[in-house]
């Protein structure tokens, strides 16, 4: 079975009706909920998604109702979650040559330890490092 990563922009996108490229994202969340592809993520990315959903919250993007029931839906996807521990070389690497976040490494760290292709809607992180590692793909590409 294919299998990708996918970082918390990606995922936002299937709660936020206000982003670009949500259909995409939409349509990644059908791959997977159909078998089409599994997905990974690191361990990381419940705490990333709670969190945005819950700044979308305080700016009005989203009401409280509606965050609630999109939390409980996200963690009964069962997103294979990758623990980070093994990879802090990776993350230290990928943060030091591209400037970015351990975050955002360790989706690239993970993508790389696995193999896979790593699916962002973070236009900064693929700015910096798509440029170099093929293997990040651009929601607004697929």
């Amino acid at each position: 079975m294919k299998r990708i990563v996918v970082d918390a922009s990606v995922v936002l996108k299937w709660y936020l009706d206000d982003e670009d490229h949500g259909q995409k994202a939409v349509h990644l969340l059908t791959g997977y909920i159909s078998g089409e592809f599994d997905m990974i993520a690191p361990s990381l990315l419940e705490y990333e998604v709670i969190n945005g959903l819950m700044v979308a919250q305080k700016k009005g993007r989203i009401d409280e109702e509606k965050i609630y029931s999109a939390i409980e839906g996200f963690i009964n996807l069962g997103i294979k979650q990758k623990n980070l521990a093994h990879l802090y070389p990776k993350l230290f690497y990928y943060g030091k040559t591209y400037h970015c976040t351990a975050y955002d490494a360790s989706y690239i760290a993970t993508a790389d330890d696995e193999g896979i292709l790593l699916i962002t809607a973070d236009r900064g992180l693929f700015n910096v490092a798509g440029k170099d590692l093929k293997w990040i793909k651009w929601i607004g590409d697929i």
